[in-house]
């Protein structure tokens, strides 16, 4: 009777009951982070903007986070290996996560915000480490299902937006700011703790581990040149890292510049902020658990093809709106977060099917320092674009995933390639 209902239950909602091990844990600590997260992140540029800082200085700092966590990718595969994929991430999510919204919490200036973005670059290594650990002892099929389930987290946790505007809309923006940066700061490092004590070190960390145990970082780093040739031999990886690459460069720039972009051209109020969030967060949702499984059988490249041309359709919207419109800003937040569901899980299930497993350390961590290298100059560009006019960093990522678009239409034998290779390959 028990196998019957469980074949009955939603796919999510079977990964989620029956998953075991490190996803486990990390799935279910994940709301401590990602709410926090969710509650300030809508909020940061205007808080520097607040803070009497320009928008081509909030673009370097974009610049200078990612400068940083371009100078930790070339660490982390060797820490990660050295250290082990728990010990790494706990360590560096304490000094990514918890220390900069310290910094946050208290900054005053430009200043103190580039210190907080060179604590925070240091996420990179956290960011290998902790998928490393999330999906190393994972079947290869279930990983769209498990970064499914943390999106759906992700999403859901924005229904506690609205405490974050009723603080902004009781207090301003500054003081506001201060308390969601101390209670995050609070929640994250539970957070890693948990993680930290509940989860257990990966079979390949372990192997990696030993391996290493008498060689020191810049030993393991010996081998890199190895690394890189394997990367750009590989017509696999170099997909993967071009897909990185360009998602890498999106998220930079409309996180940095949406906000500033609705508040400061659009006239819409700041708190309006925390709303937007929470209809992208119920759309994605909703199509993560009704949608996302009735596309499994489509594979890869069709559903992100179509969710690419939703994303342009969005950003195009979203450059013509009229000033005050929160009808069409809704429209594009609604048509965001439908793209969102067709293209972000399979692309980062993508990339880790892409990476060799025995390398996947060292070969993750090399791959972000040239992905992060192309996209270090596009914080700074897009900051001199905004002060010309707002609407054109948005243009230019139009642009972008018109390129990511053509890349993928014309790959479809190795989408189909790789589709296969999943149905067929059951093994971590």
């Amino acid at each position: 009777m028990s196998q019957e209902n469980n074949r009955e239950r939603h796919p999510l909602i079977d990964t989620l009951v029956t998953i075991k091990g490190n996803p486990r844990i990390a799935i279910y600590t994940e709301p401590l982070w990602v709410i926090p997260f969710n509650l300030y992140s809508p909020f940061v540029a205007v808080y520097m903007a607040a803070l009497a800082l320009s928008d081509m200085q909030i673009g370097l700092i974009a610049s200078i986070f990612m400068f940083f966590r371009a100078v930790s990718a070339l660490f982390s595969g060797a820490i990660t290996d050295k250290l082990g994929r728990k010990l790494t991430t706990f360590i560096f999510d304490m000094a990514s996560w918890s220390i900069p919204c310290l910094l946050w919490a208290l900054s005053q200036n430009f200043w103190w915000f580039v210190v907080a973005a060179s604590f925070n670059g240091l996420m990179q290594i956290t960011d290998n480490s902790w998928t490393c650990l999330l999906i190393e002892d994972a079947e290869k099929r279930s990983l769209v299902r498990i970064f499914s389930l943390l999106h759906m987290i992700a999403q859901l946790a924005v229904i506690f937006a609205p405490l974050a505007a009723i603080l902004v809309n009781q207090l301003s923006i500054i003081p506001a700011m201060r308390i969601l940066f101390m209670f995050s700061f609070i929640s994250m490092t539970i957070k890693f703790f948990l993680l930290y004590f509940l989860g257990d070190e990966t079979r390949v960390g372990k192997t990696r581990m030993e391996e290493t145990k008498d060689m020191s970082i810049w030993q393991i780093m010996g081998g890199y040149g190895g690394i890189f040739k394997k990367i750009f031999a590989s017509s696999d990886m170099i997909l993967a890292l071009v897909l990185t690459t360009i998602f890498s460069i999106v998220w930079m720039v409309t996180g940095s510049f949406f906000g500033l972009y609705v508040t400061g051209t659009l006239d819409i109020p700041e708190y309006f902020l925390a709303y937007f969030p929470i209809l992208r967060a119920l759309v994605i949702a909703a199509f993560l658990y009704l949608i996302q499984p009735k596309l499994e059988k489509f594979g890869f490249r069709m559903p992100m093809l179509i969710g690419l041309i939703i994303f342009v359709a969005g950003l195009v919207m979203l450059i013509l709106t009229p000033v005050g419109s929160l009808p069409i800003l809704f429209a594009v937040v609604f048509l965001d977060a439908v793209a969102f569901s067709f293209v972000v899980p399979r692309n980062d299930s993508l990339i880790q099917i892409l990476i060799e497993p025995s390398e996947r350390a060292r070969i993750r961590g090399l791959m972000m320092v040239v992905v992060l290298g192309f996209s270090i100059p596009f914080g700074y560009l897009a900051g001199f674009l905004s002060e010309i006019n707002r609407r054109l960093p948005f243009a230019m990522v139009a642009a972008i995933l018109v390129l990511m678009f053509v890349i993928i239409a014309v790959s479809k034998k190795k989408f189909d390639a790789i589709s296969k290779r999943v149905s067929e390959d059951d093994t971590p």
